[in-house]
């Protein structure tokens, strides 16, 4: 059985508690002369005294004033609980940060001495090699700050704004808006959503939630193999189930599968890539602020499936 939300027990009390003040009232007055009580009792005192009538609607007042209070403390709650998962990922983030970004700044740091010491000593193979090492640490640490800032606003963002969202239009926009990593990489990207063309959803959680997917299938794509990544819509009941399929490197459930979306914990797929453990934390996070669940299947070296259900419309 379903338990009770907090409004829902407010406003039953709030009801309950408005029904003892006209019981009360008929019950004194049938008392004070000489009455039973009875329903022809209750009718005749209503007819003497009209403030009974005032008094009948108390349930309903005090109804309304529970339902509101529980509302209030309903928000109170959800805020309280908001702020203590936003601290601890903001404890967890300043540890990360202490590691994740200040390493690569010591890298560059070491590398761009090394240079500046021995810039006339060193060959210039010796030269290349340390310039491409400085180009990899700062490549990384943006990479890593881009993420950081991700869940920063993530952890900061409040009630969503959705609607009826085009996922022609997600995509499109997408593929533009990564168009140097889709050339690099040679990436294929095949998508179809004629069976199902619109979710309800915020739109930035869900470019979000795309991005994220397509820079993983194109990050983590299989080393002897061009990435094609398939990407699908489809009706499930009052549900839309979205399909993101690739041909990457894949991933070893039996072993990652449990900590696949947690925040901060990584592993290395058989790319040989580690990931910042962040992206798809965000894309479990923003699914389920949606109304929506996430699953995966995946084969190392043959690719990976990533199912989301979203909502096709508003439960209002």
């Amino acid at each position: 059985m379903k338990a009770l939300s907090i409004r829902e027990k407010y406003t039953i009390g709030g009801i309950l508690f408005g029904l003892s003040f006209p019981l009360f009232s008929q019950f004194l007055d049938c008392l004070l002369n000489d009455l039973s009580f009875t329903w022809t009792s209750i009718a005749i005192i209503h007819q003497r005294n009209v403030i009974h009538y005032v008094v009948d609607t108390a349930p309903v007042v005090l109804g309304v004033a529970g339902f509101m209070l529980g509302v209030s403390h309903q928000k109170k709650n959800d805020s309280n609980r908001q702020l203590r998962e936003i601290n601890e990922s903001l404890d967890a983030l300043t540890y990360k940060i202490t590691h994740d970004l200040l390493g690569p700044a010591l890298n560059v740091k070491a590398l761009t001495e090394i240079l500046h010491q021995s810039k006339n000593n060193l060959p210039e193979d010796k030269q290349a090699e340390i310039l491409s090492k400085v180009h990899e640490s700062i490549n990384n640490w943006l990479l890593t700050f881009e993420d950081f800032m991700s869940l920063l606003r993530h952890e900061k963002s409040g009630a969503l704004e959705q609607n009826n969202c085009e996922l022609s239009d997600i995509i499109a926009e997408l593929e533009e808006a990564l168009s140097l990593e889709i050339e690099q990489s040679g990436a294929k990207i095949y998508s179809d959503f004629s069976e199902s063309p619109t979710v309800y959803a915020s739109a930035g959680y869900l470019i979000s939630i795309f991005k994220n997917l397509l820079t993983n299938a194109i990050k983590y794509a299989h080393s002897e193999r061009k990435p094609v990544i398939h990407i699908t819509s489809v009706r499930h009941e009052n549900m839309v189930r979205i399909t993101f399929q690739d041909n990457g490197s894949g991933i070893d459930l039996t072993v990652n599968g449990n900590k696949l979306f947690m925040l901060f914990e990584r592993f290395e797929s058989s790319s040989g890539k580690p990931g910042s453990g962040i992206g798809l934390y965000l894309v479990k996070q923003q699914v389920e602020k949606n109304n929506g669940s996430i699953e995966v299947h995946s084969t190392p070296d043959k690719g990976t499936t990533f199912i989301i259900h979203l909502p096709i419309h508003s439960k209002s």
